[in-house]
């Protein structure tokens, strides 16, 4: 396996839709009703918001490819861009989506390790996401890491308030 990671241009803004919407699928309809996915697909993964989001200078979208195949993607947002405001000290992992056949492949650790990269570069002092309180694979994936649950926040999923674990990374 050769994986590569490039940073994403607003040329990628399809690609980015289709590998949001497809991992975000795979990953949550079991857990959540239809009329919510689809109503929280439709309006998240829309190619204008997602063109306005690279378009974002403090976002930036980093995309691994296996073999030349996309594979997943990671969404990075620090000062005013971060979904809650942490401060210019922090960097915020809003997505990182693999897609299930790229699973357990490495990928999530390379693109975590790269935002780590880039926040001691930028000199952060932390990188901080939010999780989906019933996803603890992702958990256990995040803790692994060095992230550790300081709170929570709400995420709103179509029609349904859900809980997300904050967790955060001090770097160093």
């Amino acid at each position: 396996m050769t994986a590569t990671i490039r940073q994403c241009t607003s040329d990628d803004a399809g690609l980015i839709c289709s590998l949001g919407m497809t991992t975000f699928r795979d990953t949550f309809a079991a857990d959540n009703s239809q009329e919510n996915m689809e109503d929280y697909l439709l309006h998240s993964f829309s190619s204008e918001l997602i063109k306005s989001q690279l378009s974002e200078p403090e976002s930036v979208f980093l995309l691994a490819s296996v073999d030349c195949t996309p594979a997943a993607y990671m969404q990075l947002n620090t000062g005013k861009a971060q979904t809650e405001q942490f401060g210019d000290t922090s960097i915020e992992i809003e997505r990182l989506y693999v897609l299930s056949d790229f699973k357990r492949q490495g990928l999530g650790t390379l693109l975590v390790n790269q935002a780590f990269e880039r926040a001691r570069n930028q000199r952060l002092s932390k990188i901080w996401l939010g999780v989906w309180e019933h996803n603890e694979p992702a958990q256990r994936f995040y803790q692994a890491m060095g992230f550790k649950r300081t709170g929570e926040h709400t995420f709103t999923l179509g029609a349904d308030i859900q809980t997300d674990w904050i967790m955060t990374a001090a770097i160093n």
